[in-house]
Formats: C-alpha cells, structure tokens, sequence
C-alpha cells in the first residue's frame, strides 16, 4: 500500500484514472502545475506527506487489507457511473479550447441578439425614412411610427409561424397517441 500513495506510484484507480482523462480535468492539472502558487502547493503537500503520512503507513497497511476489497468495488462503481454520465453527457470528452467557444457563445447569445437585432431595427428605420421623404421632426416622427409597426408585424409574424409549427406537432402527436391506442 505505501508504494500506492502521493504519486509515488501512478494510481491504479479506473475512477481516478477516468477523471484524468477529461480534457478540461488534464488541462487544469497542467495550469496548476505551471502557476507558482500551484508549484508551492505541492510542494508544502509532498513536504507534509514526507514528514507525517509517510511514517504511519506501514500501521495502516493492516486495516487496509480488510477495506480493501470495498475500496476496489467503489472504484468499481465510480468508474462504472463516470461510464453513464459519458455516455449522456458527451460534452465532457470535448476538448477544453472548444468547450470555452461554446460557453462563450452561450452566455454571449443575448447579446449578439440584441445587436442584431438593433442593426434590424436601424435598416428598417432608414428604409422608412427615405420612404417617407424629407427631413425635420415629422419626417424623422413618421418613420419612427412606420418602424415600429413593420417590426410589430415581423414579430407577430415570427410568432404565429411558432404558434402554428407547435399546432402541427401537437396535432400529429395527438394522431400518433389516438393511433396508439386503438392498435
């Protein structure tokens, strides 16, 4: 058991061993080992295993004998569940770079929206005012209102496409359900 702890050997563990092989998990090992603050931690960590854990293992390697069954069987089970979530969650075998872009574009995504569209509005805006012709205030007033209903009728549109595309799918999965049943 004592050759099994703090890297001495590398860890025979599936569980912990799956873990590291998450690209987000080695990458963040990896910074950490590159930062200084990271490169202190560890050695303040080896140092305290050196001076106090390691005198006290060969006293534990008599329990661990008794545990250790149990120990393999978790590492078992813990390696047989990060299985399922890889399978469910495909996402986490992405590389890290690649999960970062779509995190960001995620979070960014009402904001990029909203600049479009600000630049939609902008153009219509313009093409109702060189509709409308001239300048001053009622001119500048008239586009103002012309925008604001043919982008209230765009938006009204947009909706009642959703509206129907939803009335469509509820209306083949009632049909589906009625065949369902009579079958």
């Amino acid at each position: 058991m004592s050759s099994q702890v703090n890297g001495e050997v590398p860890p025979s563990s599936a569980t912990l061993s799956h873990i590291s092989g998450y690209p987000v998990i080695t990458d963040g090992i990896a910074y950490f080992k590159k930062n200084p603050y990271g490169q202190r931690s560890i050695e303040l960590s080896d140092s305290a295993y050196q001076t106090f854990a390691k005198s006290l293992l060969p006293y534990l390697e008599k329990p661990y004998q008794y545990v250790s069954p149990y120990v393999k069987k978790a590492d078992t089970l813990g390696d047989d569940a990060l299985t399922k979530i890889d399978e469910r969650i495909p996402a986490l075998k992405k590389p890290t770079d690649e999960l970062v872009s779509d995190g960001k574009a995620i979070i960014f995504f009402p904001v990029r929206k909203g600049l479009e569209t600000k630049g939609y509005v902008v153009d219509v805006y313009n093409t109702e005012y060189k509709k409308v012709g001239g300048d001053g205030l009622v001119t500048s007033g008239k586009a103002l209102i012309s925008t604001g209903l043919v982008v209230t009728s765009v938006a009204l549109t947009w909706v009642g496409d959703i509206l129907r595309a939803s009335k469509v799918q509820t209306k083949e999965a009632a049909n589906d359900a009625s065949r369902q049943a009579n079958h």
